[in-house]
């Protein structure tokens, strides 16, 4: 779109001054009405008071301050700004141990599969960054190569006969040369490259790398597992059921612990981090800070550009005019005594009103950047939700880490219908410190996540927005009816329970950083920054399950009870066929405005 290069980003709103006219002959009116109810009640000596040329000062000034708020929301501008710079991603290439003692339970469920939920998370939160899969124990080989699609990583981390098969012993270094081999070949010279391991530490063949081996990628280390350790579960090589558990030559079950040393050490000499998982999604949410803190800028020389507004002048006069109006009085000025020093009242009003306008002069200076975030909400109220988008990416040159902006950022997205893109942003968010922000990012992942969907990942998302913020009925009302579109499906051929490991392809959803969706880890404690008084996670939560008669946890059991209450059979039948036939009235309550934020946050 070729715009002039001064005029209005909004010029529709301009229609707006037709109000002004409007005003002022209603505050006409107002005024000889008044003038009339004076007359009638005291005569003329009521009058000799007051001045109509201060009332027509004080209206002027009243209108000419509308006029400048209607100006400045039109978006005035007078030159145009190119649009200078694009974010890359990161290359990564994950490198998981699957050896033997990587069947342990000492983490929940086991160990492989916590690095699986592990890779699917990292993967969702690094959506626009390319992840390469190497599977590594004794010999290390590339299982899938760099791809953009994060929901392949974890399908192949699946120890349950038909997926990944568990190897005894494990070689740090044949699995850092494979991972060092995986980077894509057409390398842009501005991406980084990051190789991340996971493992418990434990290796059969003292090769540790030495630090002139691991040049050309930083390196980041996570260690699975506890130091207590636990015994190592044995299986059927046929049908993949639970056979007990590995001994030595004694007949002493072997016990397989976290070493965390080596991993440290690992990570220390590819200028990297060490992160210990236990199935706390906080620390994915950490890797991922750090991954991001590599992301490159790319100079662009033909991105468009967009309005260089200067609204602030305008509200400045608006809110200047609204003072020096409210400060003058209708009545004329009356000669006081001698002597007498000025009333407080009017010395009060006067540093009431020079306080004000000192704040307003401080606006200036300060105001651009909200007035071009108003600018960006603007654009998205008004449909052009792909103008807004690269309004908030303007403004997240000067403020990358900020939720507020990804969460406008992923909604401009969702509204596009670019969903993957939209997750990228909802993570970001997410990985904040606010807990109302991360609700509000949690919620909208959930409607991406069901447009898309992926139903029981929505699930998770409306669940981890609730316990977040128990009081949240939108959340309530969307969890209850995926929850009845899950019960709808069919049960899963095969579907078992026991000591053996999960059947393959059954779900594990799990949560994104700090505050994702996903599933609890047991006995988990507080996220950092998390209240005391706040809702912790269960030791055991079947709504995590995609069993349909599991029941929900104690968090939630009592607000989705009070939501059945409200709701019949018949009326829940009638959402949800409605939902599958994808009409925009449901559409509408299942993605509804939320109480407080509007169409953005």
């Amino acid at each position: 779109m070729n715009l002039p290069a001064v005029g209005f980003a909004r010029p529709e709103l301009l229609l707006l001054l037709l109000a002004v006219p409007l005003v002022a002959a209603l505050v006409t009116l107002a005024y000889r009405a008044r003038i009339r109810a004076l007359r009638s009640f005291g005569g003329a000596t009521p009058l000799v008071s007051r001045s109509g040329a201060r009332w027509l000062l004080k209206s002027a000034l009243l209108l000419v301050a509308l006029a400048s708020l209607v100006i400045a929301l039109a978006g005035p501008y007078v030159d145009l700004r190119a649009r200078a710079a694009r974010r890359l991603g990161v290359d990564i290439v994950l490198a998981v141990d699957v050896s033997q003692s990587m069947a342990a339970r000492d983490v929940e469920p086991d160990r492989l599969r916590a690095a699986r939920h592990f890779a699917e998370e990292l993967g969702r939160q690094m959506i626009g960054s390319r992840v390469a899969l190497v599977l590594f124990a004794g010999q290390g080989t590339v299982r899938y190569p760099a791809t953009t699609d994060p929901r392949i990583l974890g399908e192949v981390l699946d120890n349950s006969g038909r997926g990944v098969k568990l190897q005894q012993g494990s070689s740090l270094r044949s699995g850092l040369e494979s991972s060092l081999g995986a980077f894509p070949a057409d390398l842009d010279p501005l991406r980084q490259r990051a190789i991340v391991l996971v493992s418990d530490g434990e290796i059969t063949n003292s090769d540790v790398p030495e630090a002139s081996d691991l040049v050309g990628a930083r390196i980041y280390t996570v260690g699975v597992g506890t130091e207590a350790g636990g015994q190592i579960p044995t299986y059927d090589a046929n049908d993949g059921k639970f056979t007990g558990y590995l001994r030595d030559a004694g007949g002493v079950p072997v016990v397989t612990h976290l070493v965390e040393q080596t991993l440290r050490s690992v990570a220390d000499k590819g200028g990297g981090s060490y992160f210990h998982y236990i199935g706390n999604d906080g620390v994915i949410g950490d890797l991922a800070r750090a991954l991001r803190t590599m992301e490159a800028v790319e100079p662009l020389d033909d991105a468009g550009s967009v309005p260089d507004e200067r609204s602030a002048p305008m509200v400045t006069i608006a809110v200047a005019l609204l003072l020096l109006e409210w400060l003058i009085s209708e009545r004329r000025a009356m000669p006081s005594p001698r002597g007498l020093g000025r009333p407080a009242a009017r010395r009060g009003r006067r540093i009431l009103g020079i306080a004000i306008g000192s704040a307003a002069l401080w606006a200036i200076a300060c105001g651009d950047a909200a007035l071009s975030n108003e600018t960006a909400n603007g654009l998205f109220a008004g449909g052009n939700y792909a103008g807004a988008l690269a309004a908030y990416r303007d403004l997240q040159l000067d403020q990358p880490d900020s939720p507020e902006l990804a969460i406008n950022a992923a909604n401009a997205l969702h509204k596009m219908a670019e969903y993957p893109r939209a997750l990228a942003e909802y993570g970001k968010a997410i990985d904040g410190k606010d807990l109302h922000l991360r609700a509000i990012a949690q919620y909208d992942r959930g409607n991406t996540l069901f447009r898309m969907g992926r139903y029981e990942d929505a699930r998770d998302a409306y669940r981890e927005a609730l316990r977040m913020d128990p009081t949240d009925r939108d959340a309530k009302f969307n969890l209850e009816i995926v929850q009845r579109i899950l019960s709808a499906r069919p049960a899963q051929p095969g579907q078992q329970s026991g000591p053996g490991p999960r059947q393959p392809g059954s779900p594990n959803p799990g949560a994104q950083g700090p505050a994702q969706s996903g599933q609890p880890s047991a006995g988990a404690s507080a996220q950092p920054g998390q209240n005391p008084g706040q809702p912790q996670e269960p030791t055991s939560d079947p709504t995590n399950s995609t069993d349909p008669n599991a029941q929900a946890s104690p968090e939630l059991r009592p607000a989705l009870d009070d939501f059945r209450r409200g709701l019949t059979i018949d009326e829940a039948l009638r959402v949800l066929d409605a939902l599958r036939g994808e009409q925009r009235g449901v559409g509408q309550l299942l993605e509804g405005p939320r109480k407080g934020t509007g169409g953005e946050y």
